[in-house]
């Protein structure tokens, strides 16, 4: 697995090769110069020495005491003379430098032309750790006479030695000047390219993950600053184009819940005007048979005092009574309200006079009623009799859920455009699957015999004709919310 490095860690390694490589090659070049210049200033006044020595020795008859005067400070090292012969007449050697060969001396006779050797190894020499000398050959003439030769050598160990010095206070100067200048070109790279970088990276990141209020700031070199103002342009781009599709998509989303209300309403408004019609027509023709069974079976039950006719004439009395109650709420369901009976309606009243009926009655026998009710609410125009029928029908229900034993909580409510009741029980609860069931005509949770699955039905009907609603909040084994939302009376 190849381990790559970050921004700043390649930046810092390639200036500082780039750095110590341009300062180095200064260095070295300082240091060559400083050498070539010592070394040049050193010989020639080396040589000028040597020439007045040599003419010395010319006009004072070769007297040696000059040259071995000489002050030790010159670094002299060896010293010959030699005659006209090139024979030597006189001699110091303190070191073992070779003198010049018997070629170079022929060479100066003949030509009267000093000769010169200097050895020097640059301190870049690691391998030649000889000793630095210069050596001079000067002819000895006088009036075009040759009278001999003159060699002289002299050490250049202290220039060598200086030059060392020199060499380790450049390479210190070297190191803290390019310390100096990695530090602040580190510092100019991190605050003009690695931290925007780092910004711009994290920045996209957070895009990424959908936070669009990041903004990078429009700081530092140019290009820098115009990639940060990019980058808030495209960010300002999406956060508006996100805006704009977020506000279409509510826009759809609302629209597709209202056709799902208008095609749901349409769909029941539909269910419930073929089922009035043929609650209408059952009624119609079950109304006038039915009350005539019902006479006849009366004429019988009072002929037969006892015995098992009598019996059987009361069970068909019975059923024939249940059929009856079901043809009455077909005509309930199926009768539009008269306008004539509307009046205005007082609703804590009517809901405080539905539980006082159904008290009486002993349906709420073993039920605790919790009345959360003001005093009196706005008063809404319903037919009373129409609104005492929904009550109850709630009430009773609510009753049936808490298995007779429970409670049930009266509250209410006034909205800016609607005054609203609520019926609370703390029974079995509603299944989710049946809640958008509950207001079908003939749907019904109860067992077989004890209920016709008009009642809820009928009670939405008679709210829905004045312009009202019916909410409803279940929880399966915590109980039930049933609110009647009422719309003020103008």
């Amino acid at each position: 697995m190849i381990k790559t490095v970050g921004l700043r860690t390649e930046i810092l390694i390639t200036l500082t090769l780039l750095l110590g490589a341009a300062l180095l090659l200064g260095g070295i070049m300082m240091l060559r110069l400083m050498e070539k210049s010592l070394l040049e200033e050193r010989v020639g006044q080396l040589e000028s020495l040597s020439n007045i020595l040599a003419q010395s020795l010319v006009m004072n008859a070769n007297d040696m005491s000059l040259l071995t005067r000489l002050p030790d400070n010159l670094n002299y090292v060896n010293w010959r003379v030699y005659d006209e012969d090139l024979n030597t007449i006189n001699s110091y050697v303190a070191e073992g430098i070779s003198p010049f060969s018997s070629s170079r001396r022929q060479m100066a006779k003949l030509s009267a032309d000093p000769q010169r050797k200097v050895h020097f190894p640059t301190l870049l020499n690691l391998f030649d750790q000889s000793e630095p000398f210069v050596h001079f050959l000067l002819p000895l003439r006088a009036d075009k006479r040759f009278y001999g030769l003159l060699e002289l050598s002299f050490s250049l160990a202290d220039i060598r030695s200086n030059l060392s010095k020199s060499q380790q206070l450049i390479v210190i100067y070297v190191v803290l000047y390019g310390a100096v200048l990695i530090l602040a070109g580190y510092y100019l790279l991190q605050r003009n390219i690695v931290n925007p970088a780092r910004n711009l990276l994290k920045a996209t990141e957070e895009v990424s993950c959908g936070n669009l209020e990041t903004r990078l700031p429009t700081a530092g070199p140019t290009e820098i600053r115009q990639l940060a103002v990019a980058y808030n342009h495209m960010v300002e781009a999406l956060q508006t184009s996100r805006g704009e599709t977020e506000l279409h998509i509510a826009s759809l989303e609302e629209i597709n819940r209202e056709l799902q209300r208008a095609r749901a309403e349409l769909i029941r408004s539909e269910k419930m005007a073929s089922v009035g019609q043929l609650a209408a027509g059952l009624a119609h023709e079950l109304g006038n048979p039915l009350a005539a069974l019902i006479g006849y079976l009366e004429i019988l039950k009072q002929k037969i005092e006892t015995g098992s006719e009598k019996d059987i004439i009361e069970r068909s009395l019975v059923e024939t009574n249940r059929i009856d109650f079901l043809v009455r709420e077909l005509l309930d369901f199926s009768r539009p309200t008269d306008a004539a009976q509307v009046e205005s309606v007082d609703l804590v009243f009517a809901l405080n006079s539905s539980v006082q009926l159904l008290k009486n009655q002993g349906a709420l026998a073993d039920i605790e009623i919790i009345d959360n009710l003001p005093e009196t609410l706005p008063p809404i125009s319903i037919d009373p009799n129409k609104l005492q029928q929904v009550l109850i029908n709630l009430l009773l229900n609510a009753a049936q859920a808490c298995a007779k034993k429970g409670k049930i909580t009266l509250s209410s409510g006034v909205d800016e455009a609607s005054v609203w009741l609520g019926i609370r029980d703390n029974g079995c609860g509603i299944v989710a699957a049946d809640l958008n069931k509950i207001f079908d005509p003939f749907f019904t949770t109860k067992s077989p015999g004890e209920g016709t699955g008009l009642g809820l039905a009928i009670c939405q009907r008679i709210i829905e004709e004045i312009g009202g609603t019916i909410d409803v909040e279940s929880s399966v084994g915590e109980g039930s919310l049933f609110k009647i939302i009422f719309p003020k009376t103008p």
